[in-house]
């Protein structure tokens, strides 16, 4: 039996806080064993024996019905009721009972939680207090004891009350020394996993990403070729999708980056107006497919070479306009503005759909998240809302998702890029 509860309070299946509340109980039940031969009466030795069976049936009730706090509030009212009785019945001052008390604001600290702790210390401290108060004021109700009985009862209880405490805390030492091993290994095991799962999505993603790089560059061979328009435009729309399906391997590539802090920022100078024109003319194709009204507004102000990551940026606006386009009802519109003064570029992206509800606006920012509500709904907090922010927060600035008062959403970027030259986008 011994030999069983010792797995038992080794076994890091069973939760922390149970194994505690065994080990402890146990200490207690000890104690209140060893008190026994402290009692004068018969009655007062039968109410403890009945006293250590009931806390063993509290214990094996409680861990059986998974209520272990509640199992030990029945147990620390239980002491609070028998180490006043032991006291006075057992000589009071002049009896080794006061260092028991000891145990019972441990048992209290350990095993309680919450509000449920501080007011049962608060119980041990009143009692502890009224006791003492009451045997000396009262010393009649103390039952008497012989100077020599007196101090051979406080040196036996010094000894095992130290004993006791000393073995519950190597106990407990030993428990959390397991739990913190416990930890660094799943910790290390996680970090393994991380490591796998992105060596998996690199080596994928460029797996992927070799064919459709084919197929773009046939593709393109296909369009500098005198072709007639039909399968001009067809070629035109090959070479949309996949660029976008390229921006949605680059998106899961990464999450891996950004999940494992690999995510670097790669400073480039770029044509502003090439930018812009690569970007309408890949999503003008979906605009169109979907007789939307596609509206661009620059700033002209904006000057014509930035300095930046140019490839995160693209993923910014292709993103956020492709959202756009996939909830829009009969328009997007697209509003780019840069101030000189902070070198901060601005982009605003408009759509009239349906727009966020308030719980969607909280959620919509938040990493990796599906909503499951519709299948409707499901594609709009993908990957591509938080990826864009945490390339927005590597460029210094922010993504904001709000309602639009006109209806439907509007997104927010901002990101600081350099000057490179003086010219601007409209000469």
């Amino acid at each position: 039996m011994i030999k069983k509860w010792f797995q038992i309070i080794t076994d890091h299946r069973i939760s922390l806080h149970e194994r505690m509340f065994r080990i402890v109980t146990g200490i207690c039940m000890i104690a209140i064993a060893f008190t026994l031969p402290m009692d004068r009466s018969v009655w007062n030795i039968i109410m403890m024996v009945v006293s250590l069976a009931a806390m063993a049936l509290i214990v094996r009730i409680s861990i059986r019905k998974k209520c272990v706090h509640a199992g030990a509030t029945a147990i620390a009212v239980l002491l609070l009721t028998l180490f006043p009785v032991t006291f006075f019945s057992a000589g009071g001052f002049y009896s080794g009972v006061p260092e028991w008390f000891v145990l019972c604001f441990i048992y209290v600290c350990i095993t309680l939680q919450g509000r449920r702790r501080v007011v049962f210390f608060g119980l041990c401290m009143a009692e502890t207090m009224l006791c003492y108060g009451t045997a000396f004021y009262f010393p009649e109700l103390a039952a008497p004891d012989f100077h020599q009985n007196a101090l051979l009862d406080s040196a036996f209880s010094m000894i095992m009350v130290g004993l006791l405490t000393s073995v519950l805390l190597m106990f407990l030492n030993r428990m959390y020394e397991e739990e913190n091993a416990l930890s660094q290994r799943q910790k290390k095991e996680i970090e393994e996993l991380n490591r796998a799962e992105n060596n998996f999505f690199s080596s994928m993603s460029h797996e992927i990403r070799t064919p459709i790089n084919t197929i773009i560059g046939l593709n393109e061979l296909i369009l500098r070729k005198d072709i007639p328009e039909d399968i001009a435009e067809n070629a035109r729309n090959i070479q949309g999708a996949s660029k976008l399906l390229l921006t949605l391997i680059n998106d899961t590539l990464d999450i891996s980056k950004i999940k494992s802090g690999k995510m670097e920022i790669v400073n480039v100078s770029y044509e502003t107006g090439a930018l812009f024109s690569e970007i309408v003319n890949m999503i003008w194709i979906k605009a169109k497919e979907k007789g939307l009204e596609f509206k661009l507004h620059v700033d002209p102000s904006i000057p014509s070479m930035l300095c930046g990551d140019e490839v995160r940026i693209k993923q910014i606006l292709i993103n956020l306009l492709s959202n756009a386009i996939r909830y829009a009802g009969t328009q997007i519109e697209v509003i780019s503005e840069y101030d000189m003064e902070k070198m901060e570029f601005l982009l605003v992206v408009r759509d009239d759909g349906k727009g966020f509800s308030e719980e969607q606006l909280i959620k919509a920012l938040k990493p990796y998240h599906k909503e499951h509500d519709s299948v409707e709904m499901d594609e709009h907090f993908g990957i591509g809302l938080h990826i864009c922010r945490e390339f927005c927060k590597k460029h210094g600035g922010t993504l904001d998702v709000a309602n639009s008062i006109r209806g439907g959403a509007v997104v927010t970027a901002s990101f600081f890029v350099s000057i490179f030259g003086e010219n601007s986008i409209y000469p």
